[in-house]
């Protein structure tokens, strides 16, 4: 059995999640601004971290992803397709005037990957791209952890550098198609919701209902 708490970040109010089992194993799931909130979460509960799982490389989703790995030992899991978002994270950095190092990769997932499995943590893998190239989402136990793919009533945005709308449509088809319907959609922004809900109420997934 898997739980989780949801973490808002101190740069555009992310969603961080850390996702642990009975074992006090824990996955830090996109570690946004706020190294210090997290390390409480995890010391506070006795919780043992095992690995950086990331939805895709924006800065606001893994700014705190090296102080993560450095202080814990632990790897990065990350879509290969972000490649050069990694490359460029330094730029992103500035831009956003946020002091973080660059996070190193140490195991980069493939697009056509569709499952990865951390210890006890058996992943379904989704490869999602069009809010950014390697955008990918993570399914365990009917919980899916989709980054900015989907948000409660809307979905991420396309006119950002290396955004895609034409793949983003896609994505969205498939995706929502894919799973339960009764999955619990774990968003990087905002308040969860399920691919049921958002089916039924937001504009821009109402045409994929099957």
């Amino acid at each position: 059995m898997f739980n989780y708490k949801c973490i808002i970040s101190n740069l555009l109010e992310e969603n961080i999640y850390i996702l642990f089992d009975e074992n006090k194993d824990a996955i830090i799931i996109d570690p946004g601004l706020g190294f210090q909130l997290i390390d409480d979460f995890i010391n506070n509960n006795h919780l043992n971290p095992i690995a950086v799982l990331a939805t895709h490389a924006h800065i606001d989703h893994i700014a705190s992803a090296e102080k993560c790995q450095s202080s814990y030992s632990i790897p990065i899991y990350m879509c290969k397709e972000d490649f050069l978002l990694i490359e460029n994270y330094e730029k992103l950095a500035g831009f956003w005037k946020v002091e973080a190092k660059k996070p190193k990769i140490t195991n980069w997932i493939d697009k056509n990957e569709t499952e990865i499995q951390i210890n006890n943590f058996k992943f379904r893998c989704f490869f999602n791209p069009g809010h950014s190239p390697g955008c990918m989402s993570f399914e365990i136990d009917g919980i899916i952890f989709c980054g900015d793919l989907i948000f409660k009533g809307s979905i991420g945005r396309t006119d950002l550098p290396a955004s895609n709308p034409l793949d983003m449509e896609k994505s969205l088809e498939s995706f929502v198609n894919s799973f339960d319907k009764n999955s619990i959609l774990c968003t990087g922004h905002g308040e969860q919701t399920s691919i049921a809900q958002e089916l039924k109420t937001n504009p821009y997934l109402m045409k994929y209902a099957k």
